[in-house]
């Protein structure tokens, strides 16, 4: 029977696989938000500037088990779409044993280096350290246990059950939110309350990955892991791409933070906290429709059905720029009433986020072309490229603006560096797709004409 990855698709059919990704990451977007709006609301302007400054160290663990869950699922689609599935088994155990001393190692770390020493590091002032503290000490294995968290979502696609990657993120939100709740406002537990919600819900959704894969699974299942360097080499290099978004989102969050406090002071910071998580909200939009097409585009270039490549190609672009418009209203029409529920009153707060995400809007229209393509290039094994957009639009467009504009317009810059990284970054993807187009999605243009 033909699979389902290789079957021309409806568009009901592409929405109907894509869209549990989307809702997965625009959930896991939206719990953070609501750990956000607990702590804005209960525990006050500094403790959510707290926060803004644990985001670098979140991404950096996060990003590592981005890493090695993308461009392990990419390398296992392609061997299941070779007809290699004792191959495919024997590597997914393998990455699954990878993670969980992964995510071991990361809390043994933080344990002994010191959730001060790291906060300092990080940026804490004199005011911020407590509340940074408080937040690291309750979080420590649930920071460990992002990567699995991570990993869950992106096997249980692979394995044909994106709505299953979809209740997950559910659980693990649900749990979050309802224990925010409990611990934050009904019994007055501060940010210390959010660091054990925020735990709950990553071990809610690592138990229900475990769940899965030992009873329900259809295709992966875990068998006697072999040690194989080349394939661990390979999933970091492929997923190069997604820990280079998530580590430079730490890096532009440590100098965005630096920038900010030295324009606008620390409400400027819980100013920009606000505004990075309707950012992160809006953009897992885009990153969802990419990260949800990606198994089936590894699997039909595993199996060479180009043809099918390209359907995948053109749906998800026609479906990016939807979304990319819809995102935009979105954060035009209503960032500022958001930014004003979670200020509470704080009229300070209020107007630097208003002015900044009326600027910060202009770049959903485009950085849906960046996402695609980098998650096109890991989906059919190219880490190499991949990683070259995504460090090229982070690191060299983004800092570079962010260093370059406040000079000369001020605080005004800090915001359009943003989408100014962005439409250096369309040019980019769109030169690289045209490069490879020929050898990932057209080979037989010449014949076909």
């Amino acid at each position: 029977m033909e699979h389902f990855y290789s079957r021309k698709w409806s568009f009901f059919d592409y929405l109907r696989f894509v869209m549990p990704s989307v809702f997965s990451m625009f959930l896991i977007s939206l719990y953070q938000i609501v750990d956000a709006f607990f702590i804005a609301r209960y525990a006050g302007p500094l403790a959510m500037a707290a926060v803004n400054i644990i985001l670098p160290f979140f991404c950096f663990t996060f990003g590592m088990g981005v890493m090695l869950a993308a461009g392990s699922s990419a390398i296992i689609g392609i061997e299941l779409g070779k007809g290699q599935p004792r191959k495919a088994l024997a590597h997914f155990s393998l990455m699954s044993g990878v993670l969980c001393l992964l995510m071991v190692m990361i809390i043994g770390l933080t344990v002994w280096w010191g959730t001060d020493t790291l906060a300092r590091l990080l940026g804490a002032t004199d005011a911020l350290l407590p509340y940074c503290v408080g937040y690291l000490n309750t979080f420590i294995v649930g920071l460990g246990g992002l990567v699995l968290q991570v990993a869950v979502e992106y096997f249980m696609r692979l394995d044909g059950r994106p709505g299953g990657a979809f209740l997950t993120s559910c659980g693990a939100g649900l749990t979050n939110i309802v224990l925010d709740y409990v611990f934050i406002v009904r019994m007055g537990m501060g940010i210390e309350g959010a660091g054990i919600a925020s735990t709950a819900g990553v071990l809610v959704a690592i138990g229900m990955g475990v769940v899965y894969f030992l009873f329900k699974s259809k295709r992966l299942r875990f068998v006697k892991p072999r040690l194989d360097v080349r394939f661990l080499l390979g999933a970091m290099v492929n997923g190069s791409s997604e820990m280079v978004s998530e580590m430079s989102a730490g890096v532009k969050t440590l100098v965005f933070n630096y920038m900010v406090l030295r324009y606008a002071g620390e409400f400027g910071v819980a100013a920009l906290s606000i505004m990075m998580f309707i950012y992160y909200l809006l953009s897992s939009v885009h990153i969802g429709l990419s990260v949800g097409v990606a198994p089936a585009i590894s699997f039909n270039y595993g199996k060479r059905n180009f043809q099918k490549i390209r359907q995948l190609v053109r749906t998800s672009g026609m479906t990016m720029a939807f979304a990319s418009i819809v995102t935009f209203g979105v954060a035009i029409v209503y960032g500022g009433d958001i930014i004003a529920i979670f200020a509470k009153g704080e009229q300070d707060v209020i107007t630097i986020g208003e002015g900044g995400m009326n600027i910060f809007a202009f770049s959903f229209l485009l950085e849906g072309v960046s996402i695609l393509a980098s998650g096109f290039f890991t989906a059919v094994n190219n880490g190499k490229i991949s990683a070259l957009i995504s460090f090229l639009k982070s690191f060299v467009f983004t800092l570079g603006f962010v260093m370059l504009l406040p000079p000369f317009l001020g605080l005004q810059g800090i915001w359009l560096s943003v989408p100014m990284s962005e439409v250096a970054a369309v040019g980019m993807s769109v030169f690289f797709y045209l490069r490879y187009r020929r050898q990932y999605v057209c080979p037989d243009s010449s014949k076909n004409g």
